[in-house]
Parts: C-alpha cells; sequence; structure tokens
C-alpha cells in the first residue's frame, strides 16, 4: 500500500527557510517539490498549514494528483493533523512530518511513522552525485541557472535591435 505523509506545512515551510539548498520558496512552489518528490517514492501527501483558507480556491489550485492541500482555520494545523490521526485506519502506511513535540507524540502513540521537518527536508533534496553527504551546494548553485558555453555574456545593442524587429 502507498505511503500516507501528513506534513505540518507551516513547521516544514520554515524549515526550508534555513535547510534547504534553495533560496526560500512561498507555499506553491513547496507544494511543487513535494509532488515531485512524492512521485519518485509513490507516496500519497496530505500538507496541512495553519490559517484561514485562500481566496479564489488557491488550496485546490495548489493541490496536485498527489499532494493535497489543506489549511486550518479556526484550529491550528496540529489540531486537524491529530484529528486526521484519529481516522487512520492503518497506521503502518502513515507518516507524519513536523518538529512540533506534541504532534509527534501524537504520531507515536497512533503507531504511525514520524519524522522531523529538517530531516524530511534532507529527503527531499538528497546528495547529488560527487557531493558528500551533509553538504550544501555552493551558494550560486542554487540560485543561479547554468550557463552553456555558446551563450554569449553580452549582447550588442546592433544584435539586441535585429532581435527586437525579429519578433
Amino acid at each position: 500500500m502507498r505511503e500516507q505523509v501528513i506534513i505540518d506545512g507551516n513547521n516544514l515551510w520554515h524549515a526550508m527557510r534555513v535547510h534547504a539548498p534553495v533560496p526560500p520558496v512561498g507555499r506553491e512552489t513547496l507544494v511543487k517539490i513535494l509532488d515531485r518528490w512524492a512521485g519518485q517514492v509513490g507516496a500519497q501527501v496530505m500538507i496541512v498549514f495553519d490559517g484561514p483558507t485562500p481566496r479564489e480556491g488557491l488550496a485546490k489550485q495548489m493541490a496536485t494528483r498527489r499532494v493535497g492541500v489543506r489549511f486550518s482555520a479556526p484550529q491550528t494545523a496540529d489540531d486537524v493533523i491529530e484529528r486526521m490521526l484519529k481516522g487512520i485506519q492503518d497506521p503502518a502506511t502513515v507518516r507524519v512530518v513536523s518538529s512540533d513535540t506534541a504532534v509527534r507524540s501524537d504520531a507515536v502513540s497512533r503507531r504511525c511513522r514520524h519524522v522531523d521537518s529538517v530531516r524530511f527536508v534532507a529527503e527531499l533534496f538528497p546528495p547529488e552525485r560527487g557531493r558528500t553527504e551533509g553538504t550544501k551546494p555552493r551558494s550560486h548553485e542554487a540560485t543561479e541557472p547554468r550557463r552553456h558555453e555558446e551563450k554569449p555574456d553580452e549582447v550588442s545593442r546592433t544584435e539586441a535591435d535585429d532581435w527586437i524587429n525579429l519578433f
């Protein structure tokens, strides 16, 4: 059976700001990263963010086939996750991602697996070949696109005008 992963969204989002080898991302990008990961490992994810549902169906727009998105208001995400865990039929297939002690304790008491958010960030961004475990890419590797040798660094005004006229 597929692994079901329940994520404390704001908890993971903040852990990514400090521990991910990419610049800080928004919630929408976080969901895309989770979708890619879920596709690679064959998991189904539910991420729960604190706060009210954004207007105009943003939560539905953010969700993917493999990642469901919920907002917790008027409760906390911790409360929503606790309620979700109460309804779990097969705890062996469920993993909870949170660094919150109460959420993790609830997962353990219900016999679900758990991982703190920092360790899960490392799972989302496994080391690349040639890079040693635990090292981050150099700062420019995460933010700058690779340059292609045939692409010039500068374009003359004449070349720019030619391109403008072409299009």
